[in-house]
């Protein structure tokens, strides 16, 4: 119910999320979205640690999926924000969370993604002290959209659950190794981004 709970809060405010910052509540809902995507993770995280059986169960991969980009999202946009490393930590929680469902089709393609998002937010953060001479660390002309569906949740589990051809890989069983990812090099993010330009 906890999880629920807090999955709700991030729907109702992930909205707002993207909305202008001179909107009036604008920093009130940012700190329930981010907050809410925090406890997810640390409930997610805690109930793992101590409770084996439910790293079986799949789809809360999902509500980890969710809350890891809220964050990222949330790095991206404000990347020297005293709260910004808390949320790294908080990623990192929901990166073991991933790993800890083993090699869950649903859950590997959430880890993939989320590894190769962090390490782009991360750029993003040394950006404001190594200077704006780094080129642009997304791989989009316009990076508008790309915020977008960082948030969509429907975009999200969608993704997550695709049961179609990507690149011409079959989609194979839910619960196999994915045949799109853990390629050399990584190929994630370059999957997403496909899959959001065909949606």
């Amino acid at each position: 119910m906890e999880l629920r709970y807090y999955h709700l809060r991030l729907l109702i405010n992930q909205p707002f999320l993207a909305a202008s910052e001179d909107f009036e509540n604008y920093p009130d809902h940012v700190e329930k979205c981010v907050s809410a995507a925090s406890a997810t993770i640390h409930h997610l995280h805690e109930t793992f640690l101590h409770r084996h059986y439910f790293r079986s169960w799949w789809y809360n991969s999902t509500y980890a999926f969710f809350a890891s980009m809220i964050l990222l999202y949330f790095i991206f946009k404000n990347p020297s924000n005293e709260k910004t490393k808390s949320a790294c930590d908080d990623i990192e929680l929901s990166i073991e969370v991933f790993t800890a469902m083993g090699h869950h089709r649903v859950a590997k393609r959430c880890l993939e993604l989320v590894l190769e998002v962090f390490e782009l937010a991360k750029k993003a953060m040394r950006e404001p002290e190594e200077g704006p001479a780094l080129p642009n660390p997304l791989p989009v002309e316009d990076d508008s959209g790309f915020f977008t569906n960082l948030i969509d949740p429907f975009l999200l589990e969608d993704y997550a659950f695709n049961d179609t051809k990507l690149d011409g890989f079959p989609p194979g069983a839910w619960n196999a190794p994915d045949p799109n990812l853990g390629t050399e090099g990584g190929n994630a993010l370059e999957l997403f981004l496909s899959f959001t330009a065909n949606r």
